[in-house]
C-alpha cells in the first residue's frame, strides 16, 4: 500500500526540478476562474437570472476544484494510460510487482499534484465565501463527491483504454473532454441550461462528476429530489466501473506489449 504513496512522492517532486512551472499553473488557474466568473455574471445579468456574484464565484471554485480532485475536467489518469500506451512504457509497469491500474492512478496523482493542491484551494475559498448551509449539507456534498470519484474514474478508464484500440486517440480523447467540461458543469452551471435538456440530463452520469457537488452546500435536507440524484449518481458509478473495467481487460488480453 505506501508504494503508492511513494510513487506519488516521487511523480510529484518533478515540480521542484521546474518550479516556473508551479507558478504558471496558479496563473493559468486563476486567469480561468476570472474569466469564467466574468463571463456568467455579465450572462445572468442580462438575462435576469436570481443569481449573485459571490454564488457563482463559490460555484465555479468549488467546481474546478470537485473537476481536479476527480481528474474528471481533464482526465489525468486517461492522459497517463494514453501517453504510457503510446510510447509502449506500459510495458514496463506491467511486469512490476504493482497492481497496474492503481500504479498508474498513483502516477496520475503524483503528476497533477499541483492541480490537487489548487483544487483544494478551491474548495475551500469557495466554501469560504458561500457557507455550507447545515451540516447536513456537508454530509450530502460528502456523498455527492464519493459518486464523482467513482464515476470520474470509469471515465479516466474508458479514455485510456482508447489507446489500445486506436493509433493516435487524442483527436477523439480531445472532444470527448470538450463534451465533458460542458454537460459536467465545469464550464457553466447546468441550471443554465435551457428545458427539457437539464430535466434529461439528470439521468445521465455527468451531473454526478461535477454539478451537483459544486452546487449542494446550499442544500439543507435529504429531500426526495436529493436522494433520487444520489441513487443515480451511485448506479452510474456502480454501472460504469464493471463496464469500464471489463473493456479494459479485454483490451489488455489483446495488447501486445512492447519494451521492456
Amino acid at each position: 500500500m505506501f508504494i503508492y504513496f511513494d510513487i506519488i512522492r516521487f511523480s510529484f517532486l518533478r515540480f521542484f526540478t521546474y518550479p516556473f512551472e508551479i507558478l504558471a499553473t496558479v496563473l493559468k488557474r486563476i486567469i480561468e476562474i476570472i474569466f469564467l466568473v466574468l463571463f456568467w455574471s455579465i450572462y445572468i445579468k442580462s438575462s435576469g437570472a436570481n443569481v449573485s456574484i459571490p454564488q457563482i464565484t463559490a460555484y465555479f471554485l468549488i467546481a474546478m476544484g470537485v473537476a481536479d480532485l476527480t481528474m474528471s475536467r481533464w482526465g489525468a489518469l486517461g492522459s497517463v494510460i494514453g501517453s504510457m500506451v503510446k510510447s509502449g512504457q506500459i510495458s514496463n509497469y506491467m511486469i512490476k510487482p504493482t497492481s497496474l491500474i492503481p500504479t498508474l492512478y498513483s502516477l496520475a496523482q503524483g503528476r497533477n499534484g499541483m492541480r490537487l493542491i489548487l483544487a483544494f484551494i478551491n474548495i475551500i475559498i469557495g466554501i469560504y465565501i458561500m457557507p455550507p448551509n447545515s451540516p447536513v449539507s456537508v454530509i450530502i456534498f460528502l456523498l455527492f463527491l464519493v459518486n464523482a470519484f467513482a464515476i470520474s474514474f470509469a471515465y479516466n478508464i474508458f479514455e485510456g483504454t482508447l489507446f489500445l484500440h486506436f493509433v493516435d486517440a487524442y483527436g477523439i480523447r480531445n472532444s470527448i473532454q470538450n463534451f465533458m467540461r460542458i454537460l459536467t458543469g465545469a464550464m457553466v452551471p447546468l441550471y443554465l441550461f435551457p428545458s427539457p435538456l437539464k430535466e434529461i440530463l439528470r439521468f445521465s452520469p455527468f451531473p454526478s462528476m461535477v454539478y451537483l457537488p459544486a452546487s449542494s452546500l446550499n442544500i439543507t435536507q435529504f429531500s426526495g429530489g436529493v436522494l433520487t440524484d444520489i441513487s443515480i449518481g451511485l448506479i452510474w458509478g456502480v454501472v460504469l466501473n464493471l463496464l469500464a473495467f471489463s473493456l479494459w481487460n479485454h483490451s489488455m488480453k489483446k495488447y501486445e506489449a512492447v519494451g521492456i
